[in-house]
């Protein structure tokens, strides 16, 4: 992970405004009604009425207000103001109640947060977290039933790794994945079940519209400007990646989604 950080510190070609998920939150927005989501599917499956749930990094509700309105409660935490904007957007126009959307980072520095919820939920969290110790356990005391991590098998940062020789002209540092999260888990003396989630028939996770989207996707991946002399090579190295699928196009190597649910005594 320290090795990861250096590495986008010293490439990094433009500094952000301190939120990163700014120009990219409304990408986030999901249909708390929505159905087909597999992943969405899978929670509500272990999701019970009487139940709060903690959900750490909430994003702009994706899985919160879909689960608040199978449960009790949602308490969701997001540091980010962009998330929480549209967050609090959808929470609006579906007229969903009981969440507790706080803007705070975990671990919280609330004792209150202590054996709050039932379930605490983590998705795609914790991959660059470095103090992932202290992080783990205020969320196993933060649940008294279980933990649950939505995790990529490897980190989606590892998207078009390839092209990061050709743009930058070294490899990519990659950041532990869910396998390395599971054996983290295990080592913590945790009681684990993972089960792969894939997508429905042969489709692909990510497809995207067109060449552009996915050049632009793999700029803010490997750190560089929008302007940035490098752009040409970025866009060599992609379209030599990328395959037609459905109308768009996607990656032949892409990290496959699981679900990890783990106990602590």
């Amino acid at each position: 992970m320290i090795a990861n950080r250096e590495q986008a510190e010293r490439l990094r070609e433009e500094q952000g405004d301190g939120d990163h998920y700014r120009p990219l939150a409304s990408m986030f927005r999901a249909d708390p009604r929505r159905s087909g989501d597999e992943v969405l599917d899978a929670l509500l499956a272990i999701a019970k009425p009487s139940d709060t749930w903690i959900d750490v990094g909430a994003g702009a509700g994706r899985f919160s207000l879909p689960l608040a309105l199978q449960v009790e409660s949602v308490v969701a935490i997001e540091p980010s103001g962009a998330m929480r904007a549209e967050f609090a957007n959808l929470q609006i126009e579906h007229g969903i109640t009981n969440v507790d959307l706080r803007d705070d980072r975990w671990p919280s520095d609330d004792p209150a947060v202590t054996d709050i919820g039932d379930v605490a939920l983590i998705s795609h969290v914790a991959y660059d977290i470095e103090p992932i110790g202290g992080f783990l356990d205020t969320l196993e005391r933060s649940a008294r039933r279980e933990c649950v991590a939505i995790l990529f098998d490897h980190a989606p940062s590892t998207m078009f790794w390839q092209a990061w020789p050709a743009v930058h002209g070294e490899d990519l540092v990659q950041l532990p994945g869910g396998n390395e999260f599971v054996a983290l888990l295990e080592a913590r003396g945790a009681s684990v079940d993972a089960s792969a989630i894939p997508p429905p028939g042969d489709r692909r996770r990510f497809v995207f519209d067109t060449v552009e989207d996915a050049v632009e996707w793999a700029r803010r991946r490997l750190w560089l400007a929008e302007n940035s002399v490098r752009l040409p090579a970025l866009r060599d190295a992609v379209t030599a990646l990328l395959i037609e699928q459905d109308g768009g196009w996607t990656l032949p190597d892409q990290p496959n989604q699981m679900m990890i649910r783990w106990r602590t005594s």
